[in-house]
């Protein structure tokens, strides 16, 4: 086989096998029928073409795949109280417990290393109080500027003063319901 002395971009040659027009020279098929090499690369794209065509064919579906995969409705009280679903979490749950107390437990640590572990492993929680603590105490100062300067908003837009007052039928409708609830969900 010779060397082609201007051989065809991969583009075109693809384009050659779909039975597309080329797309950086357009006399590639003109080309392809003259020369040996790029008729050869155009014969090769189209039968790695076909073969790709042949992986894709319609295989055989699993049956009932999607009512495994898919669940269209939210679980039942009685569902949630099942131990059956929540069994992995629960066991991940206590091996996690159960590992952290043994590694705590073990007679290798002394006793300034456990005191130690366990403040270290208190941190995060007084982190978490104290980042709470501090954010009811900004909401508490900054309500009142953020209720005037919402009333504010509203005022100079009627239509959506109107609109808020509106939502507020279907926003205690939703609350009465949910607080309805709650006596019966024990």
């Amino acid at each position: 086989m010779t060397q082609c002395q201007r051989p065809l971009d991969a583009i075109d040659v693809e384009a050659l096998a779909s039975g597309a027009d080329p797309v950086f020279t357009p006399d590639a098929a003109l080309h392809a029928q003259a020369c040996e090499a790029c008729a050869e690369s155009v014969e090769a794209a189209r039968g790695f073409l076909t073969a790709l065509e042949g992986l894709s064919g319609a295989s055989e579906a699993v049956t009932g795949l999607a009512d495994r995969v898919t669940r269209l409705r939210v679980f039942s009280s009685r569902e949630r109280r099942t131990y059956a679903l929540w069994n992995a979490p629960v066991l991940l749950t206590a091996g996690l417990a159960g590992t952290g107390l043994g590694l705590l437990c073990l007679p290798i640590l002394t006793a300034a290393e456990q005191i130690s572990l366990g403040a270290a492993a208190t941190v995060p929680l007084l982190a978490l109080a104290r980042g709470a603590s501090r954010w009811v105490l900004d909401f508490a100062a900054l309500a009142p500027a953020g209720l005037e300067a919402l009333s504010d908003g509203l005022r100079q837009d009627g239509v959506m003063g109107l609109a808020a007052l509106v939502l507020l039928v279907p926003i205690g409708l939703g609350l009465f319901r949910v607080l309805a609830r709650l006596p019966n969900r024990r």
